[in-house]
């Protein structure tokens, strides 16, 4: 088992609140975020993962979306997600966190109806009836397709008629503008009206960027310490994407922030 230590982070401790939420873009993004601060958080205050966007489709995939499963040793796309949903159980189980699958498709995997385009043109060239056609050009660029803006309402009342006033909602900050994780910050801008919502830096996009993230405006910056034999042995368990994450190497050292809100 994950092995679990009092939580210490200040006078901002997470165990004055009646639970946690974890907003995490991917079956993986909690775990890589802030693993280690949920796992010494959990035997005190109730943790929740709620993982977006946790699912695809199984119809031909685009190039970019081959691209991906090529790096995660796939053939099949709803394969691959059937098997990192069952990672996510078992990571989570090890940290004493619950965890929520939305089952909303991954940016790559999105598609849209559109009856102009004919239906052989579509199996032709799938990207013809993608959301996101391609990785770098649209998917990394951070900007919401407008076929996607739906996603926000829904997403919100999803989260809010689950959550409570008593609760703290984590949501990513939304670096590296990987568009997945910007409709998930988004998600978080919009339920902070009616909850209390504070930040986590994603990684390993923070990591990959070398600098210290701005702190973001009514928030306090408190850095967690890291046991990072523990967090490796929890990224571990993500075995379908720590190899492609990291290049095959060693987990790095992932260090851990999240920014909390600042009462009035």
């Amino acid at each position: 088992m994950f092995r679990r230590e009092a939580a210490v982070i200040g006078a901002d401790s997470l165990q004055e609140h009646a639970s946690i939420i974890v907003l995490s873009p991917h079956l993986d993004d909690a775990a890589l975020s802030c693993g280690s601060l949920l796992a010494q958080t959990s035997p005190y205050t109730p943790v929740t993962v709620m993982s977006l966007f946790t699912s695809c489709h199984g119809q031909r995939p685009s190039l970019s979306a081959r691209a991906f499963l090529n790096q995660c040793n796939a053939r099949r796309a709803p394969a691959l997600y059937s098997r990192r949903r069952a990672e996510d159980k078992v990571a989570l189980r090890e940290i004493g966190a619950t965890g929520v699958h939305f089952g909303l498709h991954e940016a790559l995997f999105r598609r849209r109806k559109d009856p102009r385009i004919p239906r052989f043109a579509r199996r032709l060239l799938p990207e013809l009836d993608c959301v996101y056609p391609t990785y770098r050009l649209h998917v990394s660029r951070g900007r919401i397709s407008p076929h996607d803006e739906p996603l926000l309402a829904n997403l919100e009342r999803r989260v809010r008629l689950a959550s409570s006033k008593h609760d703290l909602i984590l949501a990513p900050l939304g670096l590296g503008d990987h568009v997945d994780h910007v409709i998930t910050h988004q998600l978080g801008k919009v339920l902070s009206a009616k909850r209390t919502v504070g930040w986590y830096a994603d990684q390993p996009y923070a990591y990959r960027a070398g600098r210290e993230v701005p702190t973001p405006g009514g928030t306090r910056r408190v850095k967690h310490e890291v046991d990072q034999k523990q967090k490796a042995k929890l990224v571990s368990w993500y075995g379908s994407q720590a190899g492609p994450l990291f290049g095959g190497r060693a987990v790095p050292e992932l260090e851990e922030y999240v920014y909390l809100p600042v009462r009035g």
